[in-house]
């Protein structure tokens, strides 16, 4: 098969899912977060908003993992980050029989796109990568550090409790907007790391894992168009 023929019937799968996370999730975010916009004279930015933001800043590979739900219908984004280019993302949506089905795959290196609906085979453009380990972790389609960094000066932060897994557990921090006695949102942050594993706030939900885990990320064997001759 002749790949260049096959880039151009399928160039709108790359920029379908090339725009898909950021596209998904700022709709979700717009119409789904609620905002606080006033600046309440006094707040003071919390330590430990200082704490996470600085070990997210500082970490090499994680996974996020998103959930939500967009016109009716639940979606769920799992994206592995290993710094300073890669990155594998993969979105799931519930199907009419309930069961969630991929309907997306992506794979960024520093020097190529690679994208896929469904199960379908894969197209791949050259693009030069994203320098993660710079923008650090996502929440939505937000850096977490920019959220953080928004959330310093409109809200105060409360401990919670120690929620315990399996193998770690974590604190959880309650977020309270000047003019609520109730929670807005909430971290659950490992105390001895500083590093977030769960975020809600709003209809915001992301879960962390795999900080600083060596995640093996797999370019896919794809033939990429030769370049156009020079005339």
């Amino acid at each position: 098969m002749q790949i260049v023929p096959f880039l151009r019937a399928n160039r709108n799968l790359v920029a379908l899912f090339g725009g898909f996370l950021a596209t998904a999730l700022g709709w979700w975010w717009l119409t789904s977060v609620p905002r606080t916009t006033s600046h309440p004279k006094g707040f003071t930015p919390a330590m430990e908003l200082e704490r996470i933001a600085y070990a997210a800043r500082n970490a090499r590979s994680w996974r996020v993992t998103t959930f939500g739900t967009m016109h009716g219908e639940d979606f769920q984004t799992d994206q592995d980050v290993v710094c300073p280019y890669d990155s594998h993302s993969v979105t799931q949506t519930r199907a009419k029989n309930g069961t969630m089905e991929q309907s997306g795959e992506v794979v960024q290196t520093r020097d190529t796109f690679y994208a896929r609906e469904g199960m379908d085979r894969w197209s791949a453009e050259p693009r030069a990568g994203i320098d993660q380990c710079a923008r650090g972790p996502m929440a939505g389609p937000s850096p977490l550090v920019s959220l953080l960094e928004n959330l310093k000066g409109t809200t105060r932060m409360e401990p919670g409790a120690t929620v315990s897994a399996k193998d770690s557990s974590c604190r959880v921090w309650n977020f309270f907007s000047p003019s609520s006695r109730d929670a807005m949102g909430s971290v659950c942050v490992e105390e001895a790391t500083h590093l977030p594993y769960e975020i809600q706030f709003g209809s915001l939900h992301v879960q962390y894992s795999y900080w600083n885990m060596p995640i093996q990320i797999v370019a896919p064997e794809v033939e990429l168009p030769k370049a156009a001759p020079q005339p």
